[in-house]
């Protein structure tokens, strides 16, 4: 039997077959979502349009959407990651604290293996632990948060002016450097995941696992291999959210567990697993960082974007069960 495939085609995106693709991704509602609130967000606050007004938007956004493609990741696999925000404040600080004493690559590389350590932690319960992995997340949860507080009871760290430049600055007039990052993670990832037989084989673990062992496939290496992944993603979230805010901050990743689940639950992706796109999981963490920061401009508790969040996952989990017991009670009142 051959390798299982992830349910997308495999062409580029400007033609019917990739329009294709993202239907079947579920990436068209958010794409639509995010221009329709993009194009409100600017009648709305105009300024938006300006250098420093980019700047700002893409610093916010930027470490959300590298977290909820770390997320993401889990739930290609069938699983969901609630140390996620735990993962980024320990990646965030043990990089922060890192630059006071060692060169930069030196501390970025520590920062990401940070990121990988803990998800190979999660990952090693998970898929040879045989234990369910909102449980795993949960109590990991716990122990990366603790171990946070440990490396860094307050705000601070050893974060320069020359690091928050070449993250959070701009590359060239209106083009926030934050971006380019994002944009050279993104297409990474999309070639690791729709180019290599490791991506087909998230892809399938998550849709089809019978087909995966069928196959001949180990099941459990694409989960381990899956877990530590996305730490590396959220590690480089912590990294630049690091940069734009010159410091390390040991509660950083508190708010970015709901919202990341927020983002992958309104970029269309399924939590069953094997179905989920980049492209629609990055405009829905914009969209809803920008909910965030319209709210702020607004003078609206930034509080709310939690509610908002929440709502969202409700409507986007609900919304097709209502609709499909709907569409049940017609057919059987017209039979």
């Amino acid at each position: 039997m051959s390798a299982v495939t992830p349910p997308v085609s495999r062409f580029g995106f400007l033609n019917g077959t990739g329009i294709t693709r993202l239907r079947r991704e579920g990436a068209i509602a958010p794409i639509g979502a995010f221009v329709i609130f993009f194009v409100v967000y600017v009648a709305i606050n105009p300024s938006l349009l300006t250098r420093f007004q980019l700047q700002t938007a893409a610093n916010l956004v930027v470490p959300l959407a590298l977290v909820a493609l770390g997320q993401l990741i889990i739930v290609l696999v069938g699983g969901i990651d609630i140390s996620i925000g735990a993962i980024m404040s320990l990646s965030n600080v043990v990089f922060a604290v890192q630059m006071e004493t060692m060169p930069v690559p030196v501390a970025i590389l520590i920062g990401l293996a940070t990121g990988l350590a803990c998800g190979l932690f999660n990952g090693l319960l998970v898929a040879y632990g045989g234990f369910p992995a909102i449980a795993v997340t949960l109590a990991s949860a716990f122990i990366f948060g603790s171990l946070s507080r440990e490396v860094l009871d307050a705000p601070g760290g050893g974060i320069t002016k020359e690091f928050y430049l070449a993250t959070s600055g701009e590359l060239l007039p209106f083009l926030p450097i934050s971006l380019v990052w994002l944009a050279v993670v993104a297409v990474l990832l999309w070639l690791l995941l729709q180019r290599t037989a490791l991506g087909r084989h998230i892809y399938g673990v998550g849709s089809n696992m019978e087909s995966v062992r069928a196959a001949g496939l180990n099941a459990r290496l694409t989960k381990l291999i899956a877990f530590g992944l996305s730490g590396v993603l959220v590690s480089i979230g912590a990294i630049l959210l690091a940069g734009s805010t010159v410091t390390g901050d040991p509660r950083s990743g508190d708010p970015y567990l709901l919202s990341s689940i927020a983002a992958v639950a309104l970029s269309g992706a399924a939590f069953t697993g094997g179905r989920g796109s980049i492209i629609g999981t990055i405009l829905a963490a914009c969209t809803l960082g920008l909910i965030g920061n319209l709210l702020f401009f607004a003078g609206i508790n930034s509080y709310w974007q939690y509610v908002i969040s929440a709502l969202i996952i409700v409507a986007v989990v609900g919304i097709p069960v209502v609709w499909r017991r709907v569409a049940f009670a017609v057919k059987g009142a017209r039979s």
